[in-house]
């Protein structure tokens, strides 16, 4: 029995994540759900689920209270989950963007296994991600990739790893016509369901930037290493190319449930409970080359993960405050990307040294874009 628990449960991927545990139910003690509103969603999870304990970081109504199982505790935001990690043998952080760093810190440090879903605290808490290596399965599916395609082979053998990336809503837009995108078309991924500011990071490809500098950290990577290819099929999430001329793919159909059944049952193999694809409807397979003008946050990341330090922290700060502009209508989508590294280029902060060093860069970059931001529009 795993003694599991899901905290960004309400999300999409913790969503998905109950999925697959529904599907297997009886393999799993389902310790606790954790979300940051006492939704009706994560109470619904609750009376299905009936977990140890659930956790919320707004204040729920008596209603909701008295509606939870008798078998649940409620307990509310940093107590809640921290008692949730003391309990569990594994947590699937599935809490998107910022919020989810804490988390990630607490359950490396107390030696839990982390199903990491959350990239902002794999590229900032690198030395801690680095030190805890085993403790950590990759569910996003590009790094769920290469986390089967490299324990296939040696790393002296390795020429380059890749990171697909559909190219988003606006692959065969010019540089002009982005100039005037707006937020529904931004939102309108072409092959994911996600959340918006994980959909905006797509488009822009600050996201597989980011990527990029997750899988430095959990593979143990070189910048040089590690290349990005436009693939608008998704269905490719993983390559290495190897030295003798051989590269290998790991293929699967559009569907985090694939990796997220993967991490959950590591190192065993288990049945795909739910609708899937034949081989055939997973074709055909192409491959483009980035726009480098067009998708300058890629390249943008790129330059963080060499410069490493206070850059990362930096980065993700000013990104999570760009993409939230955006999203109101304060900014256009070309400025996320510039705006960002207008912030970055005024950091002159000294490496963190602790999680509180690291939390107040994210701060300030975040605060720094809405003093910058001022200049556009």
């Amino acid at each position: 029995m795993r003694r599991l628990s899901v905290l960004g449960s309400t999300g999409s991927v913790g969503s998905q994540t109950l999925d697959v545990i529904r599907s297997k139910r009886d393999e799993f003690e389902l310790v606790g759900l954790v979300a940051r509103k006492a939704s009706e969603k994560l109470l619904m999870q609750a009376i299905e689920f009936k977990p140890l304990y659930v956790v919320s970081y707004e204040e729920p109504s008596k209603d909701w209270l008295t509606s939870l199982p008798k078998e649940t505790t409620y307990v509310k935001g940093h107590e809640g989950l921290m008692q949730v990690i003391e309990a569990s043998d594994t947590l699937m952080n599935a809490i998107s963007g910022v919020d989810g760093i804490i988390p990630t810190y607490h359950i490396l440090t107390k030696n839990k296994r982390l199903l990491a879903s959350n990239k902002e605290s794999i590229i900032c808490l690198g030395d801690l991600v680095k030190n805890k290596r085993g403790m950590i399965l990759p569910v996003d599916s590009e790094h769920n990739a290469l986390f089967q395609l490299l324990s296939f082979v040696s790393k002296e053998d390795i020429k380059k790893v890749y990171l697909t990336a559909s190219g988003g809503p606006f692959r065969n837009r010019s540089i002009k016509d982005l100039k005037a995108v707006t937020v529904e078309e931004a939102l309108n991924h072409p092959r994911w369901k996600m959340g918006a500011k994980i959909t905006v990071d797509s488009a822009t490809l600050m996201n597989k930037g980011m990527e990029m500098i997750e899988a430095i950290n959990l593979f143990d990577l070189s910048v040089d290493s590690i290349e990005v290819v436009i693939h608008p099929q998704s269905v490719v999430h993983g390559i290495v190319e190897l030295k003798d001329g051989s590269f290998l793919f790991h293929v699967s159909q559009t569907d985090m449930k694939v990796p997220i059944l993967h991490a959950l049952f590591y190192p065993e193999r288990r049945d795909y409970p739910f609708e899937r694809k034949n081989l055939l409807e997973l074709s055909p397979i192409s491959f483009e080359q980035v726009d480098r003008e067009k998708f300058k946050a890629l390249y943008l990341c790129r330059w963080v993960a060499e410069m490493g330090g206070a850059y990362i922290p930096a980065l993700v700060g000013a990104d999570e405050a760009a993409v939230e502009m955006f999203l109101k209508g304060k900014i256009g989508f070309l400025d996320i990307a510039n705006l960002v590294e207008d912030v970055l280029s005024m950091l002159n902060l000294p490496d963190p040294e602790n999680i509180e060093q690291l939390l107040y860069i994210i701060s300030w970059a975040y605060e720094k874009v809405k003093e910058v931001s001022e200049r556009y529009g």
